[in-house]
This record gives C-alpha cells, structure tokens and sequence, in this order.
C-alpha cells in the first residue's frame, strides 16, 4: 500500500535496502520520522525517507551533540574549546578515516530539526531570528561562492537555541509540515555561534539534507573539500 504523503514500513524498508527491524530503528532515532497510521500500519514521512537514502544509513552510534559539533568546528577550521585536548585529538584522526556520508550520519544529533509550512510574509520575517543555515546561507555572497550557489529565497533555514522553535511556530502561526519552506535547527551549545553564524560543514550537512539534488551535491563536495585539506 502507497500513501499520498507517506510509505509503509515494508516500502520504506524497500526503498533504503534495509529490513523492517532497522526501519524501526531508524524511527527511535529520529533520522526516519512517522506522518501518521492506519489501522494496520505506521505511515512514514516520505521525504525523511528520500533524505535518508541521499546519505544512505550507518550503523553504530552517532555523535553526541557536543562531539558533532566540534568535529564541524575543526573542519570549519574553527577551534572547538567545549571539548578537551584529547577528544580534539581523537576527532581529527578519526575525519581523516571518513567520507562526506558518513559525517552527516555521524553528525545527525547535533540539532533537533522542526519542519514547518510558512507564508511568504511569515518566511521572510522568520528568517531575521535564524542563524542561517542550508540554503539560506547562499544569502551571503561569500557563502554562496564557496558552494557555488546563489539564492536562498523561498525557504527559511537556521539555527536556535533549544526551546525557541515552538515560540517562532507561534509567533508567525507556522504549521508543522514535513516538505515545508522553514526548517528550524534547535541546539543546545551556544558556542559554534560565537561569531553569529554557522559553521561552513554545519551549512555544508544541512544541505546533505535537503531533497534537491543540487543542494546535496554542493553540500557533499565541500564536505569532501574540508576532508581533504
């Protein structure tokens, strides 16, 4: 069975080559999520699906927030002095054994992202209380030349901090939506912002994200770039 907005646990097992017990998995999570039920069936996000199989699954166990983010400080070329010397250490050697895909499933808990559907009005005054991410970075002239982009209208993405996405949803009357135009990253580490933006790999991953072949593509070669210098 095929849902408009959905697929079924088989069909979502199906699509990313994996069995119905890593579905399930993927759900406890977080990097597949549910839009609803039948009487028989859990329905799957259809878009966290395609996500997924843009990066493809890893099994092991994600970076923790605070280990994320300095892992895309250092590839930022920025020094992450939330962790120590050691673990700074142990993270350089370890991206040097990684590819682009496999930072970005690492990199998964670094936010908690909320998907909403906005209007233009909403969009474009949201957008002043994001740390731009994904494709609104291209906003900047810099940014937009280091992946080759230019744009960024049409969607607000950025980061807050914890607990301020729910307060923006209800200031502009955002309604939650899995394919909508504004994408909310919620952290909990105040320190990778300290220049009032975020990190190139963090823009870098977000756009990994996206379900716009083009988006990934620019986010997976700068990924690939910072791996490399």
């Amino acid at each position: 069975m095929n849902t408009l907005n959905g697929l079924t646990v088989t069909e979502a097992a199906e699509r990313l080559g994996i069995t119905r017990a890593s579905v399930h998995d993927l759900l406890r999570s977080g990097q597949l999520t549910t839009s609803g039920r039948t009487a028989h069936s859990l329905i799957i996000d259809r878009s966290s699906v395609e996500r997924l199989a843009a990066t493809g699954t890893r099994r092991g166990r994600a970076w923790t927030a605070r280990i994320a983010w300095a892992a895309l400080a250092i590839l930022s070329g920025q020094n992450p002095t939330w962790v120590s010397a050691s673990e700074k250490s142990r993270l350089k050697k370890r991206l040097k054994t990684l590819d682009a895909n496999a930072v970005s499933v690492l990199a998964r808990n670094k936010d908690c992202t909320f998907r909403y559907r906005a209007t233009p009005d909403a969009l474009l005054a949201l957008s002043d209380y994001l740390i731009a991410s994904g494709a609104t970075a291209m906003r900047d002239e810099t940014t937009a030349e280091t992946f080759g982009m230019t744009g960024g209208s049409g969607i607000a993405e950025g980061y807050v901090m914890a607990g301020d996405a729910r307060a923006l949803a209800n200031s502009f009357g955002l309604v939650e939506d899995p394919e909508g135009n504004a994408v909310i990253h919620e952290v909990e580490l105040e320190e990778p912002f300290a220049g009032g933006r975020a990190p190139v790999a963090a823009v870098a991953v977000d756009l990994m994200g996206s379900l716009a072949t083009r988006e990934r593509s620019a986010g997976r070669r700068v990924i690939e770039e910072l791996l490399h210098v």
